[in-house]
Protein backbone atom coordinates (compact mmCIF):
# COMPACT_ATOMS: atom_id res chain seq x y z
CA UNK A 1 0.00 0.00 0.00
CA UNK A 2 1.28 3.19 -0.87
CA UNK A 3 -0.62 5.19 2.15
CA UNK A 4 1.12 5.94 5.25
CA UNK A 5 -1.94 5.48 7.49
CA UNK A 6 -2.39 1.93 5.90
CA UNK A 7 1.37 1.30 6.78
CA UNK A 8 2.30 3.22 9.93
CA UNK A 9 0.25 3.45 13.07
CA UNK A 10 -0.91 7.03 12.80
CA UNK A 11 -0.72 9.13 15.99
CA UNK A 12 -4.15 10.28 16.90
CA UNK A 13 -3.69 14.03 17.94
CA UNK A 14 -3.50 14.65 14.02
CA UNK A 15 -6.24 15.69 11.89
CA UNK A 16 -5.32 13.50 8.74
CA UNK A 17 -5.42 10.11 10.66
CA UNK A 18 -8.75 11.07 12.42
CA UNK A 19 -11.87 8.83 12.13
CA UNK A 20 -14.07 11.76 12.58
CA UNK A 21 -13.04 15.26 11.23
CA UNK A 22 -14.23 18.51 12.64
CA UNK A 23 -17.26 20.97 11.39
CA UNK A 24 -18.28 23.88 12.97
CA UNK A 25 -21.48 23.66 11.04
CA UNK A 26 -21.26 19.70 11.88
CA UNK A 27 -24.84 18.49 13.02
CA UNK A 28 -26.30 15.28 15.02
CA UNK A 29 -26.83 12.15 12.06
CA UNK A 30 -30.53 11.40 11.58
CA UNK A 31 -32.32 8.59 11.24
CA UNK A 32 -33.90 8.39 7.42
CA UNK A 33 -37.19 6.30 8.96
CA UNK A 34 -39.14 6.00 12.20
CA UNK A 35 -39.28 2.81 12.58
CA UNK A 36 -36.43 0.11 13.96
CA UNK A 37 -34.64 -2.00 12.14
CA UNK A 38 -31.46 -3.77 12.03
CA UNK A 39 -28.57 -4.18 9.58
CA UNK A 40 -29.95 -1.64 7.51
CA UNK A 41 -28.77 -1.89 3.74
CA UNK A 42 -29.58 0.53 0.81
CA UNK A 43 -28.85 0.22 -3.17
CA UNK A 44 -28.90 2.45 -5.86
CA UNK A 45 -31.76 1.38 -8.24
CA UNK A 46 -31.24 1.95 -11.96
CA UNK A 47 -34.48 4.01 -12.02
CA UNK A 48 -33.20 6.38 -9.62
CA UNK A 49 -35.13 5.08 -7.01
CA UNK A 50 -33.43 3.81 -3.48
CA UNK A 51 -34.40 0.69 -1.96
CA UNK A 52 -34.07 0.27 1.33
CA UNK A 53 -34.66 -3.56 3.68
CA UNK A 54 -32.88 -4.61 6.56
CA UNK A 55 -33.73 -7.61 9.55
CA UNK A 56 -37.45 -6.91 10.53
CA UNK A 57 -40.14 -9.79 12.15
CA UNK A 58 -37.53 -13.06 10.58
CA UNK A 59 -40.21 -14.13 8.44
CA UNK A 60 -40.16 -11.87 5.94
CA UNK A 61 -38.60 -9.57 3.71
CA UNK A 62 -39.44 -5.42 3.42
CA UNK A 63 -38.26 -3.16 1.42
CA UNK A 64 -38.89 0.95 1.02
CA UNK A 65 -38.61 3.36 -1.66
CA UNK A 66 -37.17 6.93 -1.56
CA UNK A 67 -36.44 8.94 -4.67
CA UNK A 68 -33.54 11.34 -2.52
CA UNK A 69 -32.93 9.18 0.93
CA UNK A 70 -35.03 11.44 2.99
CA UNK A 71 -38.70 10.28 2.30
CA UNK A 72 -39.42 6.80 2.15
CA UNK A 73 -42.05 4.71 1.23
CA UNK A 74 -43.86 1.35 2.21
CA UNK A 75 -42.70 -0.64 3.08
CA UNK A 76 -43.48 -3.53 0.70
CA UNK A 77 -43.01 -7.23 1.15
CA UNK A 78 -41.41 -8.84 -1.47
CA UNK A 79 -40.48 -12.40 -0.21
CA UNK A 80 -42.02 -14.30 2.95
CA UNK A 81 -40.31 -17.21 4.29
CA UNK A 82 -43.97 -18.99 5.50
CA UNK A 83 -45.17 -18.83 1.55
CA UNK A 84 -42.40 -19.49 -0.53
CA UNK A 85 -39.15 -20.95 1.82
CA UNK A 86 -38.26 -23.89 0.57
CA UNK A 87 -34.66 -25.34 2.08
CA UNK A 88 -35.22 -22.39 4.68
CA UNK A 89 -37.33 -25.08 6.76
CA UNK A 90 -34.88 -27.86 6.44
CA UNK A 91 -33.18 -25.63 8.70
CA UNK A 92 -35.60 -24.82 11.89
CA UNK A 93 -34.33 -25.02 15.21
CA UNK A 94 -35.77 -24.80 18.34
CA UNK A 95 -37.01 -21.43 18.17
CA UNK A 96 -38.29 -22.17 14.27
CA UNK A 97 -36.67 -20.40 11.42
CA UNK A 98 -35.71 -16.62 10.99
CA UNK A 99 -34.65 -14.50 8.37
CA UNK A 100 -31.65 -11.72 9.14
CA UNK A 101 -29.47 -9.07 7.63
CA UNK A 102 -30.99 -9.17 4.11
CA UNK A 103 -29.25 -6.83 1.76
CA UNK A 104 -30.42 -5.57 -1.81
CA UNK A 105 -28.49 -5.22 -4.85
CA UNK A 106 -28.84 -4.26 -8.52
CA UNK A 107 -26.15 -6.30 -10.46
CA UNK A 108 -26.05 -8.06 -13.87
CA UNK A 109 -29.46 -6.08 -15.05
CA UNK A 110 -31.28 -7.64 -11.82
CA UNK A 111 -32.28 -6.93 -8.46
CA UNK A 112 -30.85 -9.69 -5.70
CA UNK A 113 -31.31 -10.19 -2.26
CA UNK A 114 -28.85 -11.72 -0.30
CA UNK A 115 -29.45 -12.64 2.99
CA UNK A 116 -28.74 -15.08 6.17
CA UNK A 117 -30.55 -18.07 8.89
CA UNK A 118 -30.88 -16.81 12.35
CA UNK A 119 -30.12 -20.98 12.66
CA UNK A 120 -27.06 -20.34 10.30
CA UNK A 121 -26.78 -20.39 6.46
CA UNK A 122 -26.92 -17.93 3.69
CA UNK A 123 -29.28 -17.82 0.54
CA UNK A 124 -30.08 -15.87 -2.21
CA UNK A 125 -33.26 -14.24 -4.33
CA UNK A 126 -33.65 -13.01 -7.50
CA UNK A 127 -36.11 -10.86 -9.02
CA UNK A 128 -37.86 -12.27 -11.73
CA UNK A 129 -38.91 -8.93 -12.70
CA UNK A 130 -37.76 -5.47 -14.06
CA UNK A 131 -38.46 -4.29 -10.62
CA UNK A 132 -37.45 -5.43 -6.65
CA UNK A 133 -41.18 -6.16 -5.71
CA UNK A 134 -40.31 -9.00 -7.59
CA UNK A 135 -42.00 -12.42 -8.11
CA UNK A 136 -38.40 -13.35 -6.59
CA UNK A 137 -36.70 -17.02 -7.35
CA UNK A 138 -35.07 -19.28 -5.36
CA UNK A 139 -31.33 -19.71 -5.97
CA UNK A 140 -30.72 -21.96 -3.10
CA UNK A 141 -28.60 -22.34 -0.09
CA UNK A 142 -25.15 -20.21 -0.80
CA UNK A 143 -23.32 -21.50 2.31
CA UNK A 144 -23.87 -23.51 5.41
CA UNK A 145 -22.51 -21.06 7.93
CA UNK A 146 -22.99 -17.61 8.27
CA UNK A 147 -25.80 -15.43 9.44
CA UNK A 148 -25.56 -12.51 6.59
CA UNK A 149 -24.10 -12.16 3.22
CA UNK A 150 -23.28 -9.42 0.23
CA UNK A 151 -22.71 -9.72 -3.53
CA UNK A 152 -19.93 -8.08 -5.00
CA UNK A 153 -19.21 -7.56 -8.95
CA UNK A 154 -16.01 -6.58 -9.86
CA UNK A 155 -14.94 -4.60 -12.73
CA UNK A 156 -14.40 -7.62 -15.11
CA UNK A 157 -17.97 -9.12 -13.96
CA UNK A 158 -16.94 -11.81 -11.87
CA UNK A 159 -19.65 -11.86 -8.50
CA UNK A 160 -18.10 -12.64 -5.15
CA UNK A 161 -20.35 -13.98 -1.79
CA UNK A 162 -19.18 -12.09 0.93
CA UNK A 163 -20.33 -13.12 4.52
CA UNK A 164 -19.70 -13.66 8.03
CA UNK A 165 -16.05 -12.13 9.19
CA UNK A 166 -14.69 -10.94 6.31
CA UNK A 167 -15.16 -14.77 4.17
CA UNK A 168 -14.91 -14.46 0.70
CA UNK A 169 -15.82 -16.83 -2.66
CA UNK A 170 -16.35 -16.33 -6.87
CA UNK A 171 -20.03 -17.13 -7.39
CA UNK A 172 -20.56 -19.42 -10.37
CA UNK A 173 -22.44 -18.13 -13.90
CA UNK A 174 -25.62 -19.29 -12.59
CA UNK A 175 -25.51 -17.53 -9.47
CA UNK A 176 -26.67 -20.53 -7.82
CA UNK A 177 -23.35 -21.45 -5.70
CA UNK A 178 -19.95 -21.58 -5.24
CA UNK A 179 -17.31 -21.74 -7.50
CA UNK A 180 -14.71 -22.29 -4.53
CA UNK A 181 -13.91 -22.91 -0.93
CA UNK A 182 -14.52 -19.88 0.72
CA UNK A 183 -11.12 -18.18 2.13
CA UNK A 184 -11.27 -15.41 5.22
CA UNK A 185 -9.51 -12.35 4.38
CA UNK A 186 -7.09 -11.51 6.77
CA UNK A 187 -5.61 -8.29 8.08
CA UNK A 188 -2.17 -7.09 8.55
CA UNK A 189 -0.97 -7.51 12.02
CA UNK A 190 0.50 -4.40 13.53
CA UNK A 191 4.25 -4.32 13.73
CA UNK A 192 5.63 -1.40 15.83
CA UNK A 193 7.82 -1.52 18.84
CA UNK A 194 5.75 -0.61 21.81
CA UNK A 195 2.53 -1.29 20.43
CA UNK A 196 1.57 -4.80 21.46
CA UNK A 197 -1.30 -4.28 22.78
CA UNK A 198 -3.14 -3.84 19.80
CA UNK A 199 -5.48 -7.10 19.31
CA UNK A 200 -4.22 -8.50 16.36
CA UNK A 201 -0.95 -8.96 18.79
CA UNK A 202 -3.61 -11.67 20.13
CA UNK A 203 -3.54 -13.46 17.08
CA UNK A 204 -7.15 -12.07 15.99
CA UNK A 205 -6.26 -10.55 12.28
CA UNK A 206 -10.04 -11.14 11.23
CA UNK A 207 -11.40 -7.26 10.53
CA UNK A 208 -14.52 -7.91 12.39
CA UNK A 209 -16.76 -10.21 13.83
CA UNK A 210 -19.86 -10.23 11.73
CA UNK A 211 -21.77 -8.29 8.28
CA UNK A 212 -18.44 -8.19 5.88
CA UNK A 213 -19.13 -6.28 2.43
CA UNK A 214 -16.45 -5.60 -0.18
CA UNK A 215 -17.13 -2.27 -2.65
CA UNK A 216 -14.20 -1.36 -4.96
CA UNK A 217 -13.18 2.43 -5.14
CA UNK A 218 -10.23 4.29 -6.69
CA UNK A 219 -8.25 0.66 -7.44
CA UNK A 220 -8.79 -0.15 -3.66
CA UNK A 221 -10.49 -2.92 -2.23
CA UNK A 222 -12.50 -2.26 0.78
CA UNK A 223 -13.35 -5.21 3.27
CA UNK A 224 -15.78 -3.86 6.04
CA UNK A 225 -16.80 -5.75 8.90
CA UNK A 226 -18.80 -5.26 12.22
CA UNK A 227 -16.93 -5.78 15.55
CA UNK A 228 -17.15 -4.43 19.13
CA UNK A 229 -14.03 -3.02 20.83
CA UNK A 230 -14.90 -1.65 24.24
CA UNK A 231 -14.01 1.68 23.96
CA UNK A 232 -14.87 4.36 26.18
CA UNK A 233 -17.05 1.68 28.07
CA UNK A 234 -19.48 1.51 25.00
CA UNK A 235 -21.42 -1.26 24.65
CA UNK A 236 -21.26 -0.28 20.55
CA UNK A 237 -20.50 -2.03 17.75
CA UNK A 238 -18.13 -0.55 15.21
CA UNK A 239 -17.44 -0.28 11.83
CA UNK A 240 -14.03 -1.35 10.56
CA UNK A 241 -12.15 -1.96 7.16
CA UNK A 242 -9.48 -2.89 5.80
CA UNK A 243 -7.55 -2.16 2.12
CA UNK A 244 -5.89 -3.99 -0.98
CA UNK A 245 -5.37 -3.85 -3.97
CA UNK A 246 -6.01 -7.39 -4.92
CA UNK A 247 -9.74 -9.03 -3.73
CA UNK A 248 -7.89 -11.69 -2.15
CA UNK A 249 -5.36 -9.87 -0.19
CA UNK A 250 -2.82 -8.98 1.17
CA UNK A 251 -5.05 -6.67 3.06
CA UNK A 252 -4.10 -3.76 5.11
CA UNK A 253 -4.51 -3.51 8.99
CA UNK A 254 -8.08 -3.04 9.80
CA UNK A 255 -9.29 0.60 11.37
CA UNK A 256 -12.03 1.78 12.54
CA UNK A 257 -14.22 3.29 9.54
CA UNK A 258 -17.45 4.42 11.15
CA UNK A 259 -18.14 4.64 14.99
CA UNK A 260 -21.44 3.08 16.27
CA UNK A 261 -21.87 1.62 12.65
CA UNK A 262 -22.00 -1.53 12.78
CA UNK A 263 -23.18 -3.72 9.71
CA UNK A 264 -22.94 -1.72 7.32
CA UNK A 265 -23.48 -1.45 3.10
CA UNK A 266 -22.23 1.22 0.89
CA UNK A 267 -23.00 2.66 -2.27
CA UNK A 268 -23.04 5.26 -5.05
CA UNK A 269 -25.55 7.84 -4.93
CA UNK A 270 -27.28 9.38 -7.92
CA UNK A 271 -24.81 12.67 -6.97
CA UNK A 272 -22.07 10.39 -7.33
CA UNK A 273 -21.11 10.34 -3.66
CA UNK A 274 -20.27 7.26 -2.14
CA UNK A 275 -22.50 6.42 1.26
CA UNK A 276 -23.08 4.22 3.84
CA UNK A 277 -26.07 2.97 5.73
CA UNK A 278 -26.33 1.68 8.92
CA UNK A 279 -28.50 0.92 11.55
CA UNK A 280 -26.87 3.00 14.86
CA UNK A 281 -25.41 0.30 17.29
CA UNK A 282 -24.57 1.22 20.91
CA UNK A 283 -26.17 3.79 23.70
CA UNK A 284 -23.66 6.45 22.22
CA UNK A 285 -25.62 6.60 19.01
CA UNK A 286 -27.52 9.06 17.81
CA UNK A 287 -29.96 6.77 15.83
CA UNK A 288 -29.73 3.59 17.74
CA UNK A 289 -31.50 0.83 16.54
CA UNK A 290 -32.97 2.93 13.50
CA UNK A 291 -31.74 3.10 10.00
CA UNK A 292 -29.20 5.94 8.53
CA UNK A 293 -27.60 6.83 5.84
CA UNK A 294 -24.16 9.27 5.94
CA UNK A 295 -21.88 10.21 3.44
CA UNK A 296 -18.03 8.68 3.11
CA UNK A 297 -15.00 11.31 2.21
CA UNK A 298 -11.40 9.50 1.48
CA UNK A 299 -8.93 11.81 3.46
CA UNK A 300 -5.93 9.65 1.44
CA UNK A 301 -5.36 6.76 -0.70
CA UNK A 302 -7.37 3.26 1.15
CA UNK A 303 -8.51 6.17 3.79
CA UNK A 304 -12.21 6.23 4.28
CA UNK A 305 -14.14 8.32 7.17
CA UNK A 306 -17.86 10.27 7.25
CA UNK A 307 -18.17 13.72 6.39
CA UNK A 308 -17.04 16.09 8.77
CA UNK A 309 -20.27 17.74 9.16
CA UNK A 310 -22.08 14.57 10.85
CA UNK A 311 -21.59 14.13 14.60
CA UNK A 312 -21.78 10.02 14.82
CA UNK A 313 -21.81 10.10 18.91
CA UNK A 314 -24.75 11.91 20.97
CA UNK A 315 -24.55 13.14 24.62
CA UNK A 316 -22.52 16.75 25.61
CA UNK A 317 -18.97 15.91 24.41
CA UNK A 318 -20.17 14.09 21.17
CA UNK A 319 -21.40 17.68 19.73
CA UNK A 320 -18.12 19.76 22.27
CA UNK A 321 -16.61 22.56 20.12
CA UNK A 322 -13.36 23.95 21.28
CA UNK A 323 -13.53 27.44 23.15
CA UNK A 324 -10.44 28.88 21.44
CA UNK A 325 -8.35 28.13 18.06
CA UNK A 326 -4.89 27.78 19.38
CA UNK A 327 -3.67 24.46 19.56
CA UNK A 328 -2.97 22.64 22.70
CA UNK A 329 -3.12 19.30 24.91
CA UNK A 330 -3.27 18.24 27.97
CA UNK A 331 -4.96 21.56 29.42
CA UNK A 332 -5.16 22.60 32.61
CA UNK A 333 -8.04 25.86 33.95
CA UNK A 334 -7.69 26.91 37.48
CA UNK A 335 -8.91 30.17 39.43
CA UNK A 336 -6.69 33.15 40.55
CA UNK A 337 -7.23 35.26 43.90
CA UNK A 338 -9.46 38.20 41.41
CA UNK A 339 -11.67 35.30 40.24
CA UNK A 340 -9.51 35.34 36.64
CA UNK A 341 -9.51 31.72 34.94
CA UNK A 342 -5.99 31.07 34.34
CA UNK A 343 -5.15 28.40 31.20
CA UNK A 344 -1.62 26.49 30.20
CA UNK A 345 -1.31 23.16 29.04
CA UNK A 346 1.36 21.45 26.47
CA UNK A 347 2.36 24.00 23.74
CA UNK A 348 3.85 23.02 20.52
CA UNK A 349 6.16 26.28 20.94
CA UNK A 350 8.43 27.46 19.22
CA UNK A 351 8.59 24.97 16.68
CA UNK A 352 4.92 23.86 16.25
CA UNK A 353 5.47 20.43 17.30
CA UNK A 354 4.42 18.68 20.64
CA UNK A 355 6.65 16.09 20.39
CA UNK A 356 10.07 18.35 19.09
CA UNK A 357 11.97 20.68 21.30
CA UNK A 358 9.01 22.11 22.88
CA UNK A 359 10.01 24.01 25.47
CA UNK A 360 7.87 27.04 26.14
CA UNK A 361 4.89 27.57 28.85
CA UNK A 362 2.22 29.83 27.93
CA UNK A 363 -0.87 31.20 29.55
CA UNK A 364 -3.92 32.09 28.53
CA UNK A 365 -6.41 34.57 30.64
CA UNK A 366 -10.62 34.88 30.89
CA UNK A 367 -13.45 36.21 32.91
CA UNK A 368 -15.96 33.86 31.19
CA UNK A 369 -14.25 30.81 30.46
CA UNK A 370 -15.30 31.68 26.71
CA UNK A 371 -13.06 34.23 25.75
CA UNK A 372 -9.52 33.74 25.85
CA UNK A 373 -6.64 36.24 26.18
CA UNK A 374 -2.71 35.38 25.78
CA UNK A 375 -1.39 36.49 28.67
CA UNK A 376 2.77 35.32 28.07
CA UNK A 377 5.17 33.45 28.09
CA UNK A 378 6.26 32.45 31.55
CA UNK A 379 8.66 29.84 30.97
CA UNK A 380 11.38 28.85 28.58
CA UNK A 381 13.47 25.72 29.19
CA UNK A 382 16.20 27.41 26.66
CA UNK A 383 16.22 30.65 28.68
CA UNK A 384 15.37 29.82 32.27
CA UNK A 385 16.26 26.25 32.91
CA UNK A 386 18.35 24.77 35.31
CA UNK A 387 18.71 21.20 35.61
CA UNK A 388 16.51 20.30 32.97
CA UNK A 389 19.02 21.13 30.34
CA UNK A 390 21.32 18.87 32.38
CA UNK A 391 19.46 15.84 31.85
CA UNK A 392 18.19 15.84 28.52
CA UNK A 393 18.87 17.15 24.79
CA UNK A 394 16.41 19.17 23.83
CA UNK A 395 13.87 18.78 26.59
CA UNK A 396 10.28 18.83 26.42
CA UNK A 397 8.15 20.78 28.25
CA UNK A 398 4.73 18.61 29.07
CA UNK A 399 1.51 18.87 30.72
CA UNK A 400 2.21 22.03 33.17
CA UNK A 401 -0.78 22.86 35.43
CA UNK A 402 -0.88 26.14 37.93
CA UNK A 403 -2.07 26.69 41.29
CA UNK A 404 -2.71 29.56 43.63
CA UNK A 405 -1.85 29.30 47.03
CA UNK A 406 0.51 31.00 49.54
CA UNK A 407 0.23 34.13 47.94
CA UNK A 408 1.60 33.69 44.60
CA UNK A 409 0.97 31.89 41.26
CA UNK A 410 3.08 27.98 41.34
CA UNK A 411 3.04 25.79 38.06
CA UNK A 412 4.45 22.31 38.14
CA UNK A 413 5.31 20.66 34.99
CA UNK A 414 7.13 17.55 33.55
CA UNK A 415 9.79 16.80 31.06
CA UNK A 416 9.25 14.16 27.91
CA UNK A 417 11.32 11.27 28.40
CA UNK A 418 10.28 11.69 32.76
CA UNK A 419 10.96 14.14 35.97
CA UNK A 420 8.54 16.86 37.36
CA UNK A 421 9.51 20.24 38.21
CA UNK A 422 8.22 23.71 39.55
CA UNK A 423 8.28 26.85 39.46
CA UNK A 424 7.33 29.97 41.62
CA UNK A 425 6.63 33.52 40.53
CA UNK A 426 7.92 36.03 42.80
CA UNK A 427 5.79 38.72 41.91
CA UNK A 428 2.91 37.36 42.45
CA UNK A 429 1.70 37.90 39.52
CA UNK A 430 0.76 35.22 36.88
CA UNK A 431 2.59 36.47 33.99
CA UNK A 432 5.81 36.04 37.08
CA UNK A 433 8.97 36.35 36.69
CA UNK A 434 9.19 32.94 37.52
CA UNK A 435 11.83 30.89 39.72
CA UNK A 436 12.96 27.58 39.57
CA UNK A 437 12.27 25.72 42.74
CA UNK A 438 13.71 22.34 41.23
CA UNK A 439 13.66 18.94 40.27
CA UNK A 440 10.10 17.52 42.21
CA UNK A 441 10.86 13.69 41.01
CA UNK A 442 13.25 12.10 38.88
CA UNK A 443 11.25 9.98 36.71
CA UNK A 444 7.29 9.99 36.22
CA UNK A 445 5.27 12.77 34.16
CA UNK A 446 2.09 14.41 34.55
CA UNK A 447 1.98 16.23 37.64
CA UNK A 448 -0.35 18.67 39.62
CA UNK A 449 -0.65 19.98 42.93
CA UNK A 450 -3.81 19.63 45.14
CA UNK A 451 -4.48 22.17 48.48
CA UNK A 452 -6.98 20.68 50.62
CA UNK A 453 -9.18 22.08 53.47
CA UNK A 454 -6.86 22.23 56.51
CA UNK A 455 -4.18 24.00 53.54
CA UNK A 456 -2.11 21.08 53.50
CA UNK A 457 -0.44 20.88 50.03
CA UNK A 458 -0.08 17.76 48.27
CA UNK A 459 1.93 16.93 44.63
CA UNK A 460 -0.12 14.20 42.42
CA UNK A 461 1.17 12.36 39.85
CA UNK A 462 1.55 10.21 36.87
CA UNK A 463 -1.07 7.59 37.78
CA UNK A 464 -2.25 7.93 41.38
CA UNK A 465 1.47 9.08 43.17
CA UNK A 466 0.79 11.64 45.63
CA UNK A 467 3.36 12.96 48.33
CA UNK A 468 2.50 15.95 50.75
CA UNK A 469 4.90 18.69 50.43
CA UNK A 470 6.97 20.72 52.65
CA UNK A 471 5.47 23.96 54.11
CA UNK A 472 8.42 25.98 51.83
CA UNK A 473 7.17 24.06 48.84
CA UNK A 474 10.92 22.50 48.09
CA UNK A 475 10.34 18.81 48.21
CA UNK A 476 8.11 16.29 49.40
CA UNK A 477 7.39 16.28 53.57
CA UNK A 478 6.44 12.20 53.38
CA UNK A 479 7.18 9.70 51.59
CA UNK A 480 5.25 8.82 48.42
CA UNK A 481 2.31 6.51 48.20
CA UNK A 482 -0.06 5.63 45.46
CA UNK A 483 -3.94 5.99 45.93
CA UNK A 484 -5.53 3.50 44.18
CA UNK A 485 -9.13 1.82 43.80
CA UNK A 486 -10.64 -0.04 46.05
CA UNK A 487 -10.79 -3.19 43.61
CA UNK A 488 -6.74 -3.05 43.63
CA UNK A 489 -6.79 -0.86 40.51
CA UNK A 490 -5.42 2.39 39.18
CA UNK A 491 -8.01 5.03 37.90
CA UNK A 492 -5.41 5.60 35.10
CA UNK A 493 -2.50 5.39 34.11
CA UNK A 494 -1.30 8.53 33.78
CA UNK A 495 -2.52 12.73 34.00
CA UNK A 496 -3.71 12.29 37.49
CA UNK A 497 -5.00 15.10 39.93
CA UNK A 498 -7.18 15.71 42.72
CA UNK A 499 -9.80 18.26 43.25
CA UNK A 500 -12.73 18.19 45.82
CA UNK A 501 -16.03 18.99 45.13
CA UNK A 502 -19.56 18.34 47.54
CA UNK A 503 -16.84 17.15 50.05
CA UNK A 504 -15.87 14.05 48.22
CA UNK A 505 -11.94 13.73 47.11
CA UNK A 506 -12.51 12.74 43.50
CA UNK A 507 -9.27 10.92 41.59
CA UNK A 508 -9.10 11.51 37.82
CA UNK A 509 -6.52 10.55 35.63
CA UNK A 510 -6.38 9.76 31.43
CA UNK A 511 -7.01 5.95 30.50
CA UNK A 512 -6.65 3.92 26.88
CA UNK A 513 -9.68 1.92 26.10
CA UNK A 514 -10.19 -0.15 23.47
CA UNK A 515 -6.70 -0.11 22.32
CA UNK A 516 -3.51 1.81 23.03
CA UNK A 517 -3.13 5.05 19.91
CA UNK A 518 -4.94 3.01 17.71
CA UNK A 519 -8.70 2.95 17.19
CA UNK A 520 -9.55 3.20 21.05
CA UNK A 521 -10.80 6.34 23.19
CA UNK A 522 -8.59 8.26 25.24
CA UNK A 523 -10.57 8.56 28.44
CA UNK A 524 -11.02 10.61 31.71
CA UNK A 525 -11.61 8.15 34.47
CA UNK A 526 -12.39 8.78 38.25
CA UNK A 527 -12.79 7.53 41.20
CA UNK A 528 -14.38 8.95 45.03
CA UNK A 529 -13.31 8.97 48.57
CA UNK A 530 -14.38 10.52 51.52
CA UNK A 531 -10.44 10.55 52.68
CA UNK A 532 -8.10 12.01 50.25
CA UNK A 533 -5.97 8.82 51.01
CA UNK A 534 -9.01 6.53 50.03
CA UNK A 535 -10.01 3.86 50.11
CA UNK A 536 -11.24 4.69 46.85
CA UNK A 537 -14.21 3.25 44.69
CA UNK A 538 -14.17 1.54 41.68
CA UNK A 539 -13.06 3.38 39.09
CA UNK A 540 -15.50 4.62 36.45
CA UNK A 541 -15.91 6.96 33.42
CA UNK A 542 -16.32 10.88 33.37
CA UNK A 543 -15.45 11.71 29.99
CA UNK A 544 -15.47 9.66 26.98
CA UNK A 545 -12.72 11.18 25.00
CA UNK A 546 -11.42 13.36 27.73
CA UNK A 547 -8.13 11.72 28.26
CA UNK A 548 -5.89 14.36 30.52
CA UNK A 549 -8.07 16.64 30.65
CA UNK A 550 -8.38 18.13 34.49
CA UNK A 551 -11.45 18.83 36.80
CA UNK A 552 -12.20 21.85 38.64
CA UNK A 553 -14.81 23.57 39.85
CA UNK A 554 -16.21 26.88 38.45
CA UNK A 555 -17.62 30.44 39.73
CA UNK A 556 -21.02 29.73 40.21
CA UNK A 557 -19.36 25.82 41.87
CA UNK A 558 -20.43 23.94 39.34
CA UNK A 559 -17.53 21.30 38.14
CA UNK A 560 -16.09 21.24 35.16
CA UNK A 561 -13.58 19.31 32.96
CA UNK A 562 -10.93 20.81 30.47
CA UNK A 563 -10.85 18.57 27.27
CA UNK A 564 -8.33 18.21 23.77
CA UNK A 565 -8.83 15.67 22.43
CA UNK A 566 -6.51 12.98 21.27
CA UNK A 567 -8.22 9.90 19.77
CA UNK A 568 -9.28 8.66 16.31
CA UNK A 569 -13.35 9.00 17.21
CA UNK A 570 -12.78 12.17 19.64
CA UNK A 571 -14.93 15.64 18.60
CA UNK A 572 -11.92 17.21 17.50
CA UNK A 573 -7.95 16.69 18.33
CA UNK A 574 -5.35 19.32 19.99
CA UNK A 575 -7.88 22.53 21.02
CA UNK A 576 -9.02 23.12 24.80
CA UNK A 577 -12.49 22.80 25.22
CA UNK A 578 -14.65 22.78 28.34
CA UNK A 579 -17.34 19.71 29.38
CA UNK A 580 -19.47 20.28 32.35
CA UNK A 581 -19.92 17.45 34.93
CA UNK A 582 -22.96 16.94 37.44
CA UNK A 583 -21.81 14.76 40.57
CA UNK A 584 -24.55 12.95 42.81
CA UNK A 585 -24.75 10.61 45.48
CA UNK A 586 -24.96 7.25 44.36
CA UNK A 587 -24.30 3.60 46.05
CA UNK A 588 -20.62 3.99 44.73
CA UNK A 589 -19.92 7.42 46.49
CA UNK A 590 -20.58 9.80 43.79
CA UNK A 591 -21.62 9.31 39.86
CA UNK A 592 -20.11 12.01 37.87
CA UNK A 593 -21.47 12.41 34.41
CA UNK A 594 -21.14 15.12 31.65
CA UNK A 595 -24.20 17.45 31.39
CA UNK A 596 -25.46 20.19 28.78
CA UNK A 597 -24.33 23.91 30.79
Amino acid sequence: MKSDFLIQPPHPETEWSACTGYSESAVLVKRILDVPLKDASICAGPNHVYYLTGTTDGTSIQVWTSPDLTTWAGPASVWSLEQEGTWQKECEGSYGVGICAPEIHYIQGAYWIAYGLQQGGTGLLKSLSATVDGPYRDMGKITADGQDASLFEDEDGDVYWIYGNGKIARMNKQMTGLEEDPRMVEARPWKVAGREDHPSYSGNLQVGTYGAFLTKRDGYYFMFCADALERMGSDAVDTFVAVSQSIYGPYSRRYLALPHGGQVTLFTGWDQRLYASFTGCGSYSPVEHFPSVIPMSFAGPGFIRPIEEAVLEKGPVGSLKPIAGFLIRDPHISTGPDGTYYLTGTSDKPHRNFWDRNNQLHLWKSQDLKEWSHVAKVWDLAENGTWENNIYDNPCLWAPEMIYLYGTFWITYSLKGGGTGLIKSVSGKAEGPYIDMGRMTNTDIDSSLFQDDDGQVYFVWQDGKIARMKKNMTGFAEDPRKLLCSDGQHVGYEGAFVVKYKGKYILGAAEWNGDKRVDGTYDLMYAVADDLYGPYTPRRLAVPHGGHGTMFVDHEGRLMSTFFGNDRTAPFRTRVGIVALQGEEDGQGMRIDPCNE
